[in-house]
């Protein structure tokens, strides 16, 4: 039995978190322990994570973001749960749980990169995710879960030999859509008959470029009144948002629906997808899903988009930041319905070949599997080498 202990801040819905989630699923408990432990208690996703057969999940009740006695709480459960693999999923808990892996002497250390959020994190977190570089080096293995990503670990000095791709994976279950559910979706939309749904699923973070979604919207919808635009997804811009549609004049043409758990039900009834992201994104869940849903993508050529969506094949690829061209993307998806029909298949037909999630735990299974006996011979196996 190889036991993983996986730290997270906190089980809030975020793609990281999802991934997990459906990670700690789909491990074969006859084989692996898995144990999460989170910086702070509850959350929206906590019940779901409790609900995992075989998992334990522990709260260590950090005090506040200036509570260092955390990293001693991660020593003392490594030491008496007998940890094989420490494999932090968030900043800054990956700071502290690869602090004490490193003290403790934990024989396998995975670091996991998304080559998500750079640019916009606060200083405090640019901080810690400083440090978690220099610890990084000490990582017996990096994933990411982009080729993107994996490029830019190896400009960040880290050595290709312990770099691996690990691509997200979807599960089926957030692809049923209930068909009441998505016409209750659009019927809160308000889509009139004949009428066309963009929407955007993710978190009200600066990272997201929710601004641009908005804008391009207010330039759609002097073409074409007819459209409404769906916001899924929660944060502390909301309120920034929600200010700037009215600025837009956009009123009831967008709806802020906040955190749903049912997506396909809001994404299944939608015409177009929406990635807008300005930061660096890695293998994007909502891209994914929607991908999977059989609904269109656009998506700004940030980080690992491009590595989903092509232009005219799997989707259509804009600058980031550039609501005009976002706009344009949009008129075009909206012109030609069998074009937008095509790709959505395309893009249907690659997650289902590709992205799977049995796939994705497959390879997260070989990973700890060979860690673990590489550790217990003393060497690292060449098929760990970047692929």
């Amino acid at each position: 039995m190889i036991t993983i202990l996986y730290p997270v801040n906190k089980l809030v819905i975020g793609g990281a978190e999802q991934q997990l989630l459906e990670l700690l699923r789909g491990l074969d408990k006859s084989r692996f322990h898995p144990i999460v432990v989170s910086l702070y208690p509850g959350g929206p996703l906590d019940g779901e994570y409790r609900a995992v057969p075989g998992i334990e999940v522990i709260d260590l009740n950090r005090g506040g973001k200036y509570d260092m006695t955390v990293i001693w709480q991660f020593i003392r459960l490594m030491r008496t749960r007998h940890v094989d693999v420490v494999q932090p999923f968030t900043t800054p808990a990956a700071f502290f749980g690869l602090l004490a892996a490193l003290l403790v002497g934990t024989p396998a250390k995975v670091v996991r990169e998304s080559c998500g959020v750079q640019r916009f994190s606060p200083r405090g977190l640019l901080a810690y995710r400083w440090l978690e570089d220099r610890l990084t080096r000490f990582a017996d293995s990096v994933v990411s879960n982009s080729a993107a990503g994996g490029e830019d670990l190896l400009r960040r000095g880290i050595p290709a030999e312990r770099i691996r791709v690990i691509y997200n994976g979807v599960n089926p279950d957030r692809l049923q859509s209930n068909p009441e559910g998505v016409e209750a979706g659009r019927a809160r939309l308000r889509v009139p008959t004949g009428g066309s749904a963009i929407g955007i699923l993710a978190s009200l973070t600066p990272a997201k470029d929710h601004a641009s979604f908005l804008r391009a919207a207010a330039l759609v919808s002097v073409k074409r009144p007819e459209v409404r635009f769906a916001i899924v997804g929660d944060g502390p811009l909301r309120g920034q948002l929600e200010s700037l549609a009215t600025e837009l004049s956009l009123g009831e043409r967008v709806v802020f629906f906040g955190n749903q758990r049912r997506v396909a039900d809001f994404v299944g009834g939608w015409d177009v997808l929406v990635s807008s992201s300005s930061d660096k994104e890695g293998c994007s869940n909502s891209i994914l899903e929607a991908m999977g849903l059989g609904v269109a993508v656009i998506a700004t050529d940030a980080g690992g988009n491009r590595e989903l969506v092509q232009t005219g094949s799997t989707g259509y690829l804009v600058p980031p930041g550039d609501h005009v061209a976002l706009a344009t993307a949009m008129e075009q998806a909206l012109a030609d319905p069998a074009h937008r029909h095509v790709v959505a298949q395309r893009g249907q037909q690659m997650v289902n070949t590709r992205f799977s999630l049995a796939r994705m735990v497959s390879d997260y299974e070989t990973l700890y599997t060979s860690l673990h006996t590489a550790r217990r011979r003393g060497s690292i196996p060449r098929e760990l080498i970047a692929r």
